[in-house]
């Protein structure tokens, strides 16, 4: 039967209003023979109504749609049959229990699993209500279009689609969000009773934790004879232990070590949670209006859900934000001596600059020898990595101070800011933080600029005394003065990449020290057999002291394997990768200079070079800072606009007081007092 037959004669008389096609659409939906056709029909009509509304806007189409409906009761009884038929074919299971939550597959596993899902789909029967609900909303666009439906237009249009007197029409869906409710109520239990969890709630027994009652006390629910709000009021409650549970793990997590995997655990169980209380509200409404509120947010849930589902984006943006946070958090608090907060601080941290200044002279000097000497590149990797290493360890065990390395191992201090600040007072607070970084950085880089260059001189002048000839050949000064030109070589990109390798290095610092306290290795040394040997008074010392600088150990010795094989990994593929480090840089360059003796003063060369250790400086600390800041404000949720202002508000802070960010700070203020600003 054609379509003008089949609406007939209603159909006829309402063409002025409601678009043929779309009545066309709609004659296909009434008319479809079998389950498979009536859902390409409807998928056919909702994205005629989505099309026409998008252009004319103003929910026009729909609304002629419904009144057309509503004034043809012959018409709307069919509709209402073959949409009672379309309901009952739909299996809502997956889409209610799985859409939008995380998946127990890995980072990885998931990540492959999404980009085959996006060149070749999975196969999915027709009736998935996954499937139908990212055909029909597979753009922000189309969700915003639903989601944006007025109030009274939705309530009419649920009114047209649900026959009066009719129970069964939404039977279908009931049950799946009741197997839904429980298949997530099963899944949180389950994550809520592994060892890890247990090992940090607060319930002793298993039968004392709220998640062994979660799984009862749903089923109870569902069972439930009362209504609205009586009969959710257990439940509530059983899911309020439940994140109580949750929250004593988090804090548990702060001071005791974090894993990522518990992490992931508990984001899965909020998630569940989240959807639970929506499909709770849907089931359990005080009222029909509250019923319907529910409903169209459930919806628009599930579709946000499923589009997530798909985007690798979202993956890497949920996976790698909750890592971030754990990251930053758990990152450098054994830096945070770096941060001079008073003049004491200020002038101490000069003193062991000088020393790490004269220590570095060392370094510089043995990285020149492994330089001219002609190593296979493995070689030359291992031994200028080695050489680093030591060096930097030796200046963590005499507490001495390498400049730029701190800024990435204070990203705790900042993570603190921007975790317990908000507004006006988190842009007040950073800029102090940045201040005090900027000017503890200038007094660290002189200090070790100053001493590594007074010590190259006087070891070129010694070994000018005892070898009569100069440490460095001409040639190798040469190549010297051209690497560390600003304009004539690469060291601004290897600077750059230097404060990248900074970076990771801290990272590597703080995970072993996370590391460390998650498993409470310091306990297990403290209790090791070995005290009945030595006693335990020696092997407490000994897992306090591997508890305070396992981070610094663990960063120096990252670092200087990443410095010196970073040339080695350039060469292996072909790519003309180097270092620059101030502190390492400014050596070498003194020793270039001792090379020619006064005369370098004289020699334009020199002076591009040194304008290179200045360059070197400022990228160095400015990319490992800013790479620490970054990854702060993504864990954190910082939006664009106040990330901006953050660093404009910094910027005029610089331009009114720049004083602040050279000279020490003021006494006004003493370290504690600092410290509780800071952390306020």
């Amino acid at each position: 039967m054609g379509q003008a037959q089949t609406l007939a004669p209603n159909v006829k008389d309402s063409r002025a209003y409601v678009s043929q096609r779309l009545l066309d659409r709609l004659g296909d939906f009434l008319d479809a023979p079998d389950t498979s056709s009536r859902i390409e029909a409807f998928i056919a009509l909702v994205r005629r109504l989505q099309r026409l509304d998008s252009i004319g806007g103003g929910y026009v189409e729909l609304r002629r749609l419904i009144e057309f409906l509503e004034n043809d009761l012959a018409t709307r009884t069919r509709f209402q049959t073959a949409f009672r038929e379309f309901l009952k074919s739909l299996d809502s299971l997956s889409l209610l229990a799985e859409s939008g939550i995380p998946s127990d597959l890995p980072l990885p596993s998931e990540f492959v699993h999404r980009i085959v899902g996006r060149l070749m789909p999975r196969a999915r029967h027709d009736a998935d209500a996954s499937r139908l609900l990212i055909r029909l909303y597979s753009s922000k666009q189309r969700v915003r279009q639903f989601t944006d439906i007025p109030s009274e237009l939705f309530e009419r249009l649920i009114s047209i689609v649900n026959p009066q007197h009719d129970a069964d029409v939404w039977r279908q869906q009931r049950s799946d969000v009741e197997e839904a409710l429980r298949l997530l109520a099963i899944r949180v239990s389950s994550l809520g009773l592994r060892p890890e969890m247990r090992d940090r709630a607060l319930a002793c027994q298993v039968t004392d934790s709220p998640f062994y009652d979660l799984i009862s006390g749903t089923e109870e629910l569902l069972t439930s004879d009362s209504h609205g709000g009586g009969r959710t009021m257990a439940w509530q409650e059983t899911v309020g232990r439940c994140r109580q549970e949750i929250g004593s793990v988090h804090g548990h997590m702060e001071s005791e070590g974090v894993s990522v995997e518990l992490v992931f655990d508990l984001k899965k169980i909020e998630a569940c949670f989240a959807r639970m209380e929506s499909l709770v509200a849907v089931i359990c409404p005080a009222s029909s209006q509250d019923r319907l509120r529910a409903a169209k947010q459930l919806l628009t849930t599930l579709m946000h859900g499923r589009q997530s589902d798909r985007s690798l984006k979202v993956l890497l943006r949920e996976n790698l934000g909750l890592v971030a946070r754990k990251t930053v958090e758990r990152t450098g608090h054994s830096g945070e001596h770096y941060i001079a907060h008073d003049r004491a601080d200020y002038w101490h941290m000069w003193l062991a600059a000088a020393g790490g200044g004269l220590l570095t002279v060392i370094t510089a000097a043995i990285k020149m020898r492994i330089v001219e000497a002609p190593l296979p590149p493995f070689i030359e990797g291992v031994a200028s990595g080695t050489n680093y290493a030591v060096s930097f360890v030796l200046l963590q065990l005499f507490g001495l101070v390498l400049a730029t390395k701190q800024p990435a191992a204070t990203a705790a201090t900042f993570a603190g800011i921007v975790r317990d600040n908000r507004g006006e007072e988190r842009s007040t607070k950073f800029a102090a933080f940045v201040s005090r970084i900027a000017s503890t950085q200038l007094a660290a880089a002189l200090g070790n600029v100053l001493a590594v260059g007074a010590g190259c001189f006087a070891l070129d002048w010694l070994w000018n005394r005892l070898f009569s000839q100069t440490f460095l050949e001409q040639k190798s000064a040469e190549y010297v003065y051209h690497s560390l030109h600003p304009l004539h070589s690469p060291t601004a990109i290897y600077a750059v990449l230097t404060g990248v390798i900074l970076w990771i290095a801290a990272l590597a610092g703080g995970w072993c020290e996370n590391f460390a306290t998650y498993y409470r290795l310091s306990d297990a040394i403290a209790e090791h057999p070995l005290c009945s040997v030595i006693g335990k008074e020696p092997m407490r010392c000994c897992a306090e002291y591997f508890r305070k600088n396992l981070g610094g150990f663990a960063t120096s010795i990252v670092l200087g394997y990443l410095l010196g094989f970073t040339p080695v990994i350039g060469a292996f593929f072909g790519i003309p990768l180097d270092v620059r480090h101030v502190t390492l840089s400014s050596g070498t360059l003194a020793l270039a200079a001792g090379q020619s003796g006064l005369a370098a003063l004289g020699d334009p060369a020199f002076y591009g070079a040194l304008a290179g250790i200045g360059v070197t400086f400022v990228l160095n600390l400015v990319t490992s800072f800013t790479i620490a800041g970054m990854v702060a404000l993504r864990a954190y949720d910082v939006s664009l606009r106040e990330q901006v202002r953050i660093m404009i508000d910094l910027l005029f802070t610089a331009l009114r007081s720049p004083s602040r960010f050279i000279l020490p700070p003021q006494n006004h203020l003493r370290k504690s007092e600092t410290d509780r600003e800071i952390a306020k």
